[in-house]
């Protein structure tokens, strides 16, 4: 029984290890790398950096667009303008100057409204706000 349990868990480990979700950001800037609106799905944008300024890059038709503006860290008083009762939740953040785009990165334990379970990002878009999940570049 104790062999079957080891086996078993043996198994696991590999197929997390072995699984093709191969998470981003590399980095140890949480907030380099592609994402996603779901988990198993492909990249919907990537978060580069060039010269030390934050770019988005979009997927349009198979090809990366960056934009042109820069994103920004979003300071303290930022967040608190998106997560006026949460914003001690949010590790991280970059926004676009002009509005309609910022990436959030949740402290570790992070509970606040909105936060996935299985996802320590949130992304706020033209069209709404929603997790996103760090996912491999293709």
């Amino acid at each position: 029984m104790r062999a079957r349990h080891l086996l078993l868990t043996g198994l696991l480990l590999l197929l997390a290890a072995c699984s093709d979700r191969g998470y981003l950001p590399t980095s140890s800037d949480p907030l380099l790398g592609c994402f996603a609106t779901g988990a198993r799905k492909p990249p919907d944008f990537r978060i580069e950096r060039d010269d030390g300024r934050y770019y988005a890059a979009f997927l349009r038709n198979e090809t990366w667009e960056r934009e042109q503006a820069p994103l920004y860290k979003a300071t303290r008083n930022d967040i608190t303008r998106y997560f006026r009762d949460d914003a001690d939740q949010i590790g991280d953040a970059l926004i676009r100057q002009s509005g309609g785009f910022g990436i959030f990165h949740f402290n570790k334990g992070a509970t606040l409204k909105g936060k996935a379970s299985d996802s320590d990002y949130m992304a706020l878009v033209l069209i709404g706000a929603g997790p996103v999940y760090p996912v491999k570049c293709d």
